[in-house]
């Protein structure tokens, strides 16, 4: 019984879509039904390059090469490909030594089209014919590679240049513009909008399923079904897409050479941006602060410390454990494998209590008492109206032009009063609209803040979003909290402490711009509210 290895592969998503590997498949099967091998096994590589070789080292093929390295292909096993191109696309040396490797151990390479067989005696030059075969296949595959190639650097230098100009090479453009090759791109303005409200999202806290359960209960998907399933909807691979996307900011970035790599040049004013660098900041911001607080039971938040708290002695982690009857505690990991020394632990309520009083209206920023549903509607509204102002100071500059021809028409100057008006009244509805997203963002006075921020502490028992708050506010004020088995040394940019097993608070400071790290200005806001009101010390006594 001679037995067959069926190997298919092919390099993009768009052939995996077609029928790149249905006709590799039939291709394969019909070979080895008509010589009678056994189909043993069947192995793929998608989206492997046969041109790059990874597939020859990392791939599929590479995993199967080292098994026949070690004996574990029985000779005269058969690798059937439907031709050449599957196994290289790369100089005929490379190509021919690969094989060679391979028959030399006595399998045999089967090719579909044109029928080819290799093995060892082929490729030693005693069987000419089809070693002519191989060599003529092969070129041909290099030449094919290599002139491709040389079209596609073309290619991606002339669009890369159009691009350079600020005009579309190409109709595919991301979903919130509209391109037209040729011609700047335009923004569609209701996808830039949800773009901005994806953004605030985020700035606010909510994490890519959060985001993505929202759009897809009230928003059309813009992308067609998904390359596996063919389901339409949004999906958090691109909504992580649209909020690492340079696009937003107006930049392209340029790749090229093997891998796409970037070269380092930037191209800006190619992109509209839809936007502003502020929002793009913060939502990112709080993209990295969410990070590590995932797992089965993130929505319950019932560790505020998740990657923050680490062992003195060996380094390690520490955890919340819970022990029973709801009481929980906070321990080395590397202690409970028994690889660590540092066996104490001290009490989760304890330590929770300690820092939520003395650090929560620290941590704790406008963002996360943004109304984001209602910011982008009014932020629409407010670019609606700066461009309303635009097109009246246009009207009045028009104006002024007739009335110094005609200075003593009443008409042009009851016209030229009514632009007035209206501009007054346009930049009044400006002031307004700005004051409603200073207040949708969750900009409020020192001492509002903290009575919202005592609110949030008294809902911790029994509000979950409450604790979702505090667990991704704390790592953007806390650095690091340090557990030697007698007390944990909490610190950060802005703040020093130690918190005994006991609850008790030594050296707590908060650092001041003259004697320590200078404070942005927001946390500075917040430091001196503190401060001012008597909750220096500590902020829940």
């Amino acid at each position: 019984m001679t037995q067959a290895i069926r190997y298919h592969r092919f390099s993009t998503r768009r052939q995996d879509r077609g029928s790149s590997i249905e006709r590799q498949d039939d291709a394969t099967r019909a070979l080895c039904d008509s010589e009678g091998w056994t189909i043993v096994e069947t192995i793929e590589d998608r989206g492997q390059s046969a041109w790059k070789g990874d597939h020859l080292s990392v791939g599929n093929l590479g995993k199967l090469r080292r098994r026949i390295d070690a004996g574990q292909i029985d000779a005269g096993t058969r690798i059937v490909v439907e031709n050449l191109d599957r196994l290289s696309r790369q100089d005929y040396r490379t190509a021919r030594r690969w094989i060679e490797d391979v028959t030399d151990r006595g399998i045999v390479i089967a090719v579909c089209r044109p029928a080819l067989i290799l093995d060892r005696e082929a490729m030693s030059g005693s069987n000419i014919v089809a070693f002519l075969q191989h060599l003529l296949e092969s070129n041909r595959a290099t030449a094919e590679g290599d002139r491709k190639s040389e079209f596609q650097k073309k290619n991606i230098e002339r669009m890369t240049q159009m691009m350079r100009d600020g005009l579309c090479p190409s109709p595919r453009v991301p979903a919130w513009l509209h391109g037209v090759v040729g011609e700047p791109l335009t923004v569609v303005q209701d996808r830039a909008a949800l773009v901005n409200l994806i953004y605030e999202w985020s700035a606010s806290g909510l994490g890519l399923q959060s985001i993505c359960k929202r759009l897809n209960a009230d928003h059309e998907p813009w992308t067609d079904g998904g390359w596996k399933t063919g389901a339409r909807q949004w999906r958090i691979g691109y909504v992580r897409d649209i909020l690492n996307s340079p696009a937003v900011e107006g930049r392209h970035i340029v790749r090229g050479g093997d891998g796409r790599q970037p070269t380092g040049e930037i191209i800006t004013g190619y992109y509209p941006r839809i936007v502003d660098a502020d929002l793009v900041a913060r939502a990112r911001a709080a993209i990295k602060k969410r990070a590590g607080t995932g797992g089965a039971k993130r929505g319950e938040a019932s560790n505020y410390f998740i990657g923050l708290m680490t062992c003195k002695q060996c380094g390690g982690s520490v955890g919340r454990i819970l022990a029973g009857a709801g009481y929980a505690y906070m321990s080395c990991r590397n202690a409970r494998y028994g690889t660590c020394e540092n066996r104490s632990h001290m009490s989760y309520a304890t330590l929770a209590k300690v820092v939520v009083d003395h650090l929560l209206h620290l941590a704790l920023d406008d963002t996360h008492f943004a109304a984001v549903d209602d910011i982008a509607p009014i932020a629409a509204r407010l670019a609606d109206a700066r461009g309303e102002i635009e097109a009246i100071q246009t009207q009045q500059a028009n104006m002024i032009q007739v009335l110094m021809r005609l200075p003593d028409s009443p008409a042009v100057i009851d016209q030229l009063e009514r632009i007035e008006a209206d501009l007054a009244a346009g930049k009044a509805e400006v002031v307004r609209l700005e004051e409603d997203l200073i207040k949708a963002r969750g900009s409020v006075s020192p001492d509002e803040h903290l009575r919202r921020v005592k609110s949030v502490a008294a809902s911790l028992d029994t509000d979950a979003e409450a604790r979702r708050m505090v667990r991704d506010a704390l790592p953007s004020l806390v650095r690091q909290m340090v557990w030697d088995g007698e007390k944990v040394t909490a610190s950060g940019l802005h703040f020093y402490m130690t918190i005994a097993k006991n609850g008790a608070v030594d050296g707590f400071d908060l650092y001041h711009p003259k004697h320590g790290p200078a404070a942005d200005p927001e946390y500075t806001r917040r430091r001196d509210a503190a401060i001012a009101s008597g909750t220096y010390l500590p902020f829940g006594g």
